[in-house]
């Protein structure tokens, strides 16, 4: 009997040090920040009040504002080529020689041709006015007057056709002869000499004039209402960028919009064109093009890092009271970063911009940096 009742004691004695240490030790993690009472410590930011950009962020294909395709008129091999690729040419400056030949031997032809149609053409005249007092003095009848006159008009047409080809083949000579249409700088040259070219075919290279570039872009139809409205009220500018950071590289204005919706893609055609031509633009390049339409005034504006999201829709987390609350808001435009929102948020209350793994709407906290 006295056996079971000292360990009784002993298991009691034991089961009241467990608690006791158990005890002191959450004591002891509330005291060192372990507890899930603590406040915890986050990085926030105000709520900003200020105007915030209205735009349209679209992607685009940068264009030479004066752009040819130099593509042969006539047939024929190359015989020289007169510039070189990226080379600055002018207006009227040879570009490249076809072999003008076989035109030449038709204006040889033609000349023929048209020489005999003439001497025809003489002798017919000659006839026809020899028959003219014989017909009219009965010795000879009417159809063989009329016949004269017939061959007359035979030898005409056959002068003109003739004169037609002279004229056909000698256009050819001067299309043999590839010039320049406008100034510019030389694209890549596609023939070399000895190349064989069509009429029509494939461009031999193209012309880019200097100047101003222009940027390609689309509009989904979507945003069209507000791209018309703000062409109502006046000119639409543009920023354009060609790298992540986002840099402006050069701004412009909108120059052409589409009549009509493209319906296979849901967009509406646009061209910016751009002030100037900073050396970082090349035609052909992609590019961002953005369409400044205006500003929103006293607009609620927070970072992005701050808006969460859920089945619900968009919420903030917003530090009142000393605790995280869950803040409800409409999402209304994006830009670099920023989000401009709507719903009852006051302008300076702090918004938690990184979001601790152990934060619940009512937690505790602290504004970082804050002493306890």
């Amino acid at each position: 009997m006295k056996l079971r009742i000292l360990v009784a004691l002993i298991v009691l004695a034991l089961i009241a040090g467990v608690v006791y240490r158990v005890q002191n030790q959450e004591t002891g993690s509330d005291r060192k920040g372990g507890g899930g009472d603590r406040a915890l410590s986050v990085k926030t930011v105000p709520v900003a009040k200020r105007d915030f950009p209205r735009v349209i962020d679209v992607p685009g294909t940068l264009e030479a504002a004066q752009q040819v395709a130099i593509v042969a008129q006539v047939g024929g091999t190359v015989l020289r080529q007169h510039v070189q690729e990226g080379e600055a040419v002018r207006a009227g400056q040879p570009l490249f020689s076809l072999d003008a030949r076989p035109a030449q031997a038709r204006i040889a032809q033609s000349q023929a041709v048209l020489g005999g149609a003439r001497a025809e053409t003489a002798e017919a005249e000659q006839k026809l006015e020899r028959l003219n007092p014989l017909m009219q003095s009965g010795y000879i009848s009417r159809q063989e007057y009329d016949d004269a006159r017939l061959a007359l008009e035979a030898a005409r047409a056959r002068a003109g056709t003739a004169r037609a080809e002279l004229e056909a083949a000698q256009v050819d000579v001067q299309y043999a002869q590839i010039r320049a249409p406008i100034a510019g700088r030389v694209g890549r040259i596609a023939v070399r000499p000895g190349s064989l070219v069509q009429a029509g075919g494939e461009p031999l290279t193209t012309l880019i004039a200097p100047g101003a570039l222009d940027v390609r872009a689309s509009v989904a139809q979507q945003d069209w209402p507000e791209l018309a409205a703000a062409r109502a009220q006046g000119k639409v500018t543009a920023e354009v960028f060609h790298d992540v950071a986002r840099t402006v590289q050069a701004q412009g204005e909108l120059v052409f919009v589409d009549s009509q919706i493209d319906a296979a893609t849901g967009t509406v055609p646009i061209k910016v064109r751009l002030k100037d031509t900073p050396p970082a633009l090349l035609s052909g390049q992609g590019v961002r093009v953005r369409l400044l339409l205006g500003t929103e005034p006293n607009a609620k504006v927070v970072p992005e890092a701050a808006l969460q999201h859920a089945q619900e829709g968009a919420y903030v987390y917003v530090v009142r009271g000393g605790k995280a609350v869950v803040q409800p808001v409409t999402l209304l435009r994006s830009l670099d970063g920023e989000q401009m929102v709507e719903g009852e948020l006051r302008v300076g209350e702090p918004v938690l911009i990184e979001i601790p793994q152990r934060l619940k709407a009512g937690s505790a906290v602290k504004l970082e940096g804050a002493r306890e």
